[in-house]
């Protein structure tokens, strides 16, 4: 394991030119990522609720989740700050047989500039709202974007996880790649909803183990904790946090 490095980050322009470096290289590095995007997939959907219209996702990266999801909604659009991000994920959606139904858009979650009022059924945010840098922002524009009893599906690292409270700065061990990034704890997650008068209709932990910034006995040490954590329901033994907010009519 290459030791994690922590970059800097001190703007808008700065937050660009890191994933657009990102883009080209960007895979699954926390374990199989078959398996991964599967499991996060299924989390997804019970978010979703059956839901089928308009699925926006933001920081959409290279759109691994749009593609998966596309069979299930008639209109999906995908929004990342990097323009090297977004062009990525256009190449690689050439392959699939949905393609006319995903859009894809350079437009910053705090301003979601090209999506209307009250336009979107759910909102997918899958391990972007830790990077991005005003957070209350970003949630306001999901609220503004949603139609009454819309969704808004986040997938985030738990910010009271023993690995990134605990072990890794006993150990010494960087835990963000980016100064900015930031993980919610679970009473900050449902104020950062409320903040947006989105109701929290669930509030749950899933398994998250961020191996590739972690030595490989460390990842079998919490892989352990993890499976004590479903079985006894101990939230610092889970690494992600997934909360679905909904929009009141």
């Amino acid at each position: 394991m290459a030791s994690l490095k922590t970059q800097t980050i001190l703007n808008r322009s700065e937050l660009v030119a890191h994933f657009d470096r990102s883009a080209a290289t960007y895979e699954e590095g926390h374990g199989d990522a078959r398996r991964l995007l599967d499991y996060r997939l299924a989390l997804i959907r019970q978010g979703c609720q059956g839901r089928s219209g308009v699925l926006l996702e933001i920081g959409c990266g290279t759109a691994i989740h749009l593609a998966a999801l596309a069979p299930s909604f008639s209109r999906l659009i995908g929004t990342d700050i990097s323009p090297r991000m977004i062009a990525t994920a256009r190449r690689k959606l050439q392959a699939s047989p949905y393609q006319d139904r995903v859009e894809l858009r350079v437009d910053p979650a705090e301003e979601l500039g090209t999506i209307d009022d009250s336009s979107v059924d759910v909102v997918l945010c899958v391990g972007a709202l830790e990077h991005m840098l005003d957070r209350a922002q970003v949630v306001r524009q999901v609220a503004r974007v949603l139609r009454d009893r819309g969704r808004f599906v986040l997938l985030t690292p738990h910010g009271g996880y023993c690995w990134f409270a605990l072990l890794a700065p006993i150990l010494g061990i960087a835990t963000r790649h980016l100064s900015t990034d930031r993980f919610l704890k679970r009473r900050e997650a449902i104020a950062l909803m409320r903040s947006a008068d989105l109701q929290v209709s669930r509030l749950d932990y899933w398994t998250f183990i961020p191996k590739g910034d972690m030595p490989a006995w460390t990842g079998v040490v919490l892989e352990f904790l993890d499976r004590v954590g479903r079985i006894c329901r101990l939230a610092a033994l889970r690494g992600g946090l997934i909360l679905t907010g909904v929009k009141d009519g």
